[in-house]
């Protein structure tokens, strides 16, 4: 049992990390917008997708923090400021 609930928990993490579940929710949304007639269709469409967002936490777009390349001159100025906090010895987050 519990390696069926632990397998299933890394599905939806997997289908998140992925985005398959944003895409298939994009695609749910433009389709419903093309048959949508009225004004209050649309507004019923965007407080579904806000509930799919709520409950799965994917469906809208978020920005994505991007990790700089290996070698990059980002990545070698980040990891230098971050020798330097450790020099310091203050408390600091990543």
């Amino acid at each position: 049992m519990g390696n069926v609930k632990q397998a299933a928990k890394n599905a939806l993490a997997y289908a998140k990390r992925k985005g398959l579940i944003t895409d298939a929710v994009d695609a749910g949304e433009r389709f419903l917008h093309t048959k949508a007639i009225k004004p209050e269709h649309h507004d019923l469409i965007a407080t579904v997708r806000e509930g799919v967002r709520v409950r799965f936490g994917v469906g809208v777009a978020s920005k994505r923090k991007g990790k700089f390349a290996k070698g990059s001159p980002e990545m070698k100025a980040k990891m230098a400021a971050l020798r330097a906090r450790r020099k310091s010895g203050g408390s600091f987050t990543l």
